[in-house]
């Protein structure tokens, strides 16, 4: 008789795997930058749109990479390895984006004014769905956290939490961005955020790639 693993248990699988992809995901790039210039300048409902439209547009991702990454590990078991080495090759990448933002020019906010909630709608999904950071940050979780893509069940629970988190964060920014306090908050902490998780996508992935070695 298989062995089925609780619930619980197999969200606590997951959650690693969440936080690594919220944590890239709601650092400011195209998709955290349009809702909270849409928020900032077209109001709550405008925002919210953009959050939905985020959270729809994750989902959609996770379906698509989870399933591929699925059947690659089932016709090639050696690609988890691949995999491994690749996802310590992109948090490089990524420290180095973000240690470059931390000393690089102040974020601008500049705000998306009268947007119409089915526009703001439309145009949060099309940033989201052509946004490369995102496709770049999903080849690093399956790289890290393989077991997001071990079978149908995982690849489900994990589709709808990454979309959930999407939408709840994008919401988040959404309702604290339609105020301009929030704003003036966010350009201060621009720089040493992007510089506390450059250091610390740089380690862990020396830390993954040192893994690799022989001893």
């Amino acid at each position: 008789m298989p062995h089925v693993m609780p619930p619980l248990a197999q969200f606590s699988d997951l959650m690693p795997a969440l936080a690594f992809l919220m944590l890239n995901v709601f650092i400011p790039g195209p998709n955290v930058l349009n809702t909270i210039a849409t928020a900032m300048g077209s109001g709550l409902k405008a925002g919210m749109a953009c959050a939905f439209a985020c959270g729809a547009g994750l989902l959609l991702w996770a379906l698509a990479v989870l399933l591929g990454a699925a059947a690659l590990f089932a016709a090639l078991p050696v690609a988890k390895a691949a995999l491994t080495v690749l996802g310590g090759v992109l948090l490089q990448y990524f420290a180095f984006r973000y240690l470059r933002k931390s000393f690089g020019p102040g974020a601008q906010l500049t705000a998306i004014n009268n947007q119409p909630v089915g526009r703001a709608f439309a145009q949060a999904f099309m940033v989201m769905m052509t946004n490369p950071k995102v496709l770049t940050t999903w080849l690093a979780v399956i790289s890290l956290f393989p077991v997001i893509a071990s079978d149908a069940l995982h690849i489900s629970l994990f589709t709808l939490m990454a979309g959930g988190a999407s939408f709840a964060g994008h919401a988040l920014f959404a309702t604290l961005f339609a105020s301009q306090t929030a704003g003036r908050i966010y350009l201060r902490l621009y720089r040493p955020i992007n510089a506390l998780v450059g250091i610390g996508f740089s380690i862990y992935g020396l830390k993954l790639l040192s893994g690799l070695l022989p001893t």
